[in-house]
């Protein structure tokens, strides 16, 4: 029987606000500390039917011992066949870029599997370390205030994104593990320094910077209403067109205009192969203050604006 923690108390909580008991839900698991403990803590909430909870193990291919690990982990926890699936990621053999590569290959198969099985729900292991690692690395980026008040997609397309640990931290996940003496399997490409992300874990935990980055990102996040601020000039209308309301976004200071058009790509990312920039940013705010003639198309950033009815459009391509 589960131990009543804070943390298992906490996914339970989560669950019943959030997930109706006859949903359909899906773990992405890779077998690591934190998607263990969250495959536990849901498996023993009993909130769910067996039946509608499904297993997705990514497998990178990046170590001869992830194969091995993959049985064994499967072997003693026992996953049903029917709903255990296993999909292995196949990438160039370089590490540079291949945590954002990996990431957004997951995220594709995770959209495909999951609209074939009628499945809106996808839980992920995120925590509260994961959240500072992320919000450090976007300032190391130089990140505006948009990427640093919403760190983590909470949907991908019409996929809601489930992230229950994210409030606890690495040391919790992994008590809450060897009180219950799970199982669960170290990457070692986590200690390796070639990722900047692991350079980073390395920097904040090692000099116990955590805490200081932690309460800057709990600020930012306060003002998590930026992100919204391009539904006030753009308006959805079908096939990744909107409708651009120039008169009102013309009215708005420099500032403003950079923040609008910076929160409308932050909200659509997943759609692009790479991050917009500051030159990309300022190039269509110049180009929504000349005099857009009806019929020529101009080109931006992943897209094309045009005139349509003497309404201005944007079309992400």
């Amino acid at each position: 029987m589960i131990n009543e923690t804070p943390l298992s108390l906490g996914v339970k909580d989560y669950l019943k606000n959030n997930i109706s008991t006859n949903e359909k839900i899906l773990i992405s698991i890779s077998c690591g500390l934190d998607s263990t403990v969250l495959f536990d803590l849901i498996t023993k909430s009993k909130h769910l039917k067996k039946k509608n909870i499904f297993y997705l193990i990514f497998d990178h291919q990046k170590r001869s011992e992830g194969k091995y690990e993959i049985k064994q982990f499967i072997k003693f926890y026992n996953l049903p066949n029917k709903n255990l699936f296993l999909k292995r990621v196949s990438l160039k053999n370089n590490k540079k870029g291949f945590q954002e590569k990996s990431r957004f290959r997951r995220y594709n198969f995770l959209y495909n599997f999951s609209k074939k099985r009628n499945i809106e729900n996808i839980f992920l292991g995120h925590h509260l370390d994961d959240l500072n690692e992320t919000f450090f690395m976007r300032k190391i980026q130089q990140s505006g205030a948009v990427g640093l008040s919403n760190i983590f997609l909470e949907k991908y397309k019409d996929l809601k994104l489930h992230r229950p640990l994210s409030k606890y931290t690495k040391k919790q996940i992994k008590n809450y593990a060897n009180r219950n003496k799970l199982i669960w399997f170290e990457d070692r490409t986590n200690l390796e320094l070639e990722f900047t992300r692991n350079k980073i874990r390395h920097f904040l935990y090692l000099g116990k910077h955590s805490s200081i980055i932690n309460q800057e990102r709990f600020i930012f996040s306060k003002a998590f209403y930026i992100k919204f601020l391009y539904k006030n000039f753009f308006k959805y209308k079908k096939n990744k067109t909107f409708e651009i309301e120039t008169e009102k976004f013309n009215n708005l200071t420099e500032n403003l205009k950079f923040l609008v058009i910076q929160s409308f790509y932050h909200e659509y990312r997943f759609l692009f192969k790479k991050q917009i920039r500051g030159e990309n940013i300022r190039n269509f705010i110049k180009i929504l203050n000349s005099n857009i003639q009806n019929g020529k198309e101009r080109s931006i950033f992943s897209g094309k604006i045009g005139v349509l009815n003497k309404k201005i459009y944007i079309n992400l391509t």
